[in-house]
């Protein structure tokens, strides 16, 4: 394969990793629409479905990078191809809440592995002129993969109301058209997966790691596939003194430790940035905002437009970010982002207030009441049946 076409193929498939991470986060926001209708959950069941897939990304990430030390970053990039597909499979095949927590649990996994191992790969196998493009494409194709997973829902529930309007109120056609939305939601992004998966196959593994197993004809060769001959030499002599540094100047090297005082202060700062961010709760708002539409008084369909619209904004400010980032400095972005989440949160507030407080009660006298033989009961506690003791049942 020439180089240049080489080097587009390689910026694929990483691409391809971002958007299978993108994807793990933002699937399930339009199937929780339609999954505890068709699979009997409960609410903290489909809560701990929700936070599996980040649950499963914690537990992989450490390990990757040990893992991809030990065994190389393209087998373990091949393994994170499989896990999403056999994931993907778990899913759409569910019957209960063991099998759909297990197939996301691997689902986050594999995006866990595919978060440290595909910038790590693109790292060591890039020339210096194209790391920076390789880890922006990764960046904007994990964002591009929510987007993706919220057209895929949209798409799929503009099918399932449509099938439901038309199923003339028969509760089992019903129920089919919300099985097939869900599923067909989870199926339909297996295919960037499996591409992902056959793609890693025909990439090289990272010139870096096969010079220090000391597999240095093979480190060259891969070198050869995405640069010129004498940059490539070039990255084996700089390989070859980087293994060769005396004992003591490592030692020298390893005196200067983060432990130090005048790291422990940035690096623990750092450190909270990253989690405060987190426990804004961004990830649950992108998992649960379908959810949060649809209460707020929308349509189904409106709801996944709306997601759409949201994820849309979300990866379009993520292209601002990069292009700002080397004109307008890190700081200046980091105050604009918290700025911007603190205002966010501060109307996000006012507006539950403003709603809540003009909020009247009347659970107990609907469910209490009682009109002859006719039981009132709210849409959403009525049993899919009809009416106890076959009584006529009043929707409300």
């Amino acid at each position: 394969m020439p180089r240049i076409l080489y080097n587009r193929f390689l910026l694929l498939i990483a691409g391809l990793g971002g958007l299978l991470y993108g994807i793990d986060v933002g699937i399930i926001a339009a199937a929780l629409l339609y999954v505890s209708k068709t699979i009997d959950l409960s609410v903290g069941q489909i809560s701990i479905i929700v936070a599996a897939v980040l649950g499963g990304s914690m537990v992989s990430s450490p390990l990757a990078g040990v893992l991809a030390d030990w065994c190389g970053r393209k087998r373990m990039m091949i393994v994170s191809g499989l896990m999403f597909v056999t994931s993907v499979c778990i899913i759409v095949l569910s019957q209960g809440f063991v099998s759909l927590c297990i197939g996301r649990l691997l689902q986050g996994m594999s995006g866990g592995v595919i978060a440290v191992v595909v910038p790590l790969y693109l790292a060591e196998c890039l020339g210096a002129e194209m790391r920076g493009r390789g880890t922006a494409i990764f960046q904007f194709m994990l964002t591009f993969g929510i987007v993706v997973a919220a057209s895929v829902g949209w798409f799929f529930t503009r099918q399932a109301e449509l099938a439901i309007a038309h199923a003339g109120g028969n509760a089992a056609l019903i129920q089919a058209a919300q099985n097939h939305a869900w599923r067909s939601m989870f199926l339909a992004v297996i295919y960037p997966g499996v591409l992902f998966f056959a793609g890693a196959f025909v990439l090289s593994e990272s010139p870096r790691w096969l010079r220090r197993k000391g597999r240095t004809d093979a480190a060259f060769r891969a070198l050869l596939r995405s640069l010129p001959e004498e940059e490539a030499r070039r990255e084996m002599d700089e390989m070859s003194i980087v293994l060769q540094i005396p004992r003591k100047d490592a030692q020298a090297t390893e005196g200067d430790s983060l432990l130090k005082r005048k790291y422990v202060i940035p690096f623990v700062l750092a450190c909270a940035v990253l989690f405060l961010n987190q426990t804004t709760g961004i990830n649950s708002v992108l998992a649960f905002l379908v959810i949060i539409l649809k209460q707020a008084g929308m349509s189904a369909m409106h709801a996944t437009q709306g997601d759409v619209v949201v994820k849309v904004l979300n990866c379009v400010m993520t292209l601002v970010g990069v292009a700002l980032v080397d004109r307008k400095g890190r700081r200046f972005l980091l105050r604009l982002g918290t700025g911007g989440i603190v205002l966010a949160f501060a109307l996000g507030a006012l507006l539950f207030w403003g709603v809540e407080s003009r909020r009247v009660d009347m659970k107990d006298k609907v469910v209490t009441a009682e009109v002859g033989n006719a039981v009132i009961l709210p849409l959403d506690q009525q049993p899919l049946g009809g009416a106890p003791n076959g009584r006529a049942m009043i929707t409300i």
